[in-house]
C-alpha cells in the first residue's frame, strides 16, 4: 500500500489524502517526511492560478525530480529557490504547494515560468477541498497542515 500524507485546511477542518509518488521523487519525499508535520499560513498563488501553498523552508534544497510547470488538480509539489540577487527570492525559500483546479501554471513572482517537484497526488474526491481552497484567495485567514496519514 502506498504511503500517504494528509492536507488539512483550518479552520474549515477539510482534509484530503495524497499518495506519495515514491518512485518518481524519492529524495523530495524523504526531505518532506523528515519535516512533517508542517503547518503554516495558507497562501493563494497570486501568479500560478488555482494553487495554494505553505512555506516549508526547513525542507531545504532537493534535486530536480519529476518536475512540472503545468500541474494538474490534485498534484502536490515542492518548490525550492536558493535565493540571491538573480533569483526569484532574495533569501532561500521552500514551499509545498497543491493545485486544486485546472489551468495552473507554476509561476514566479514576476510572471516567469518555474518548475516544482511533483511528489504526491490527491486520491479521492477533491471537490470540497477545492472549494475551501478557493476561499483562501477570496477570504484568506486559513492555515494548512500537512502530516503523515498512517490510517
Amino acid at each position: 500500500m502506498p504511503r500517504r500524507i494528509r492536507l488539512t485546511l483550518m479552520p474549515d477542518a477539510i482534509s484530503v489524502t495524497a499518495e506519495l509518488l515514491e518512485e518518481a521523487a524519492p529524495a523530495t519525499i524523504a526531505r518532506v517526511l523528515e519535516q512533517l508535520p508542517i503547518e503554516g499560513r495558507a497562501v493563494h498563488g497570486m501568479y500560478s492560478g488555482p494553487e495554494v501553498f505553505v512555506r516549508a523552508d526547513a525542507v531545504g534544497p532537493c534535486p530536480p525530480e519529476n518536475q512540472v510547470h503545468r500541474a494538474l488538480p490534485g498534484d502536490v509539489c515542492y518548490w525550492w529557490n536558493a535565493g540571491g540577487e538573480k533569483q526569484m527570492a532574495r533569501e532561500p525559500a521552500g514551499e509545498i504547494l497543491y493545485i486544486y483546479d485546472r489551468g495552473a501554471a507554476i509561476t514566479g513572482p514576476e510572471g516567469q515560468p518555474t518548475w516544482a517537484n511533483l511528489f504526491a497526488r490527491v486520491t479521492g474526491d477533491l471537490a470540497e477541498f477545492a472549494a475551501a481552497s478557493r476561499r483562501v484567495r477570496l477570504e484568506g485567514g486559513r492555515f494548512l497542515r500537512i502530516e503523515r496519514d498512517d490510517g
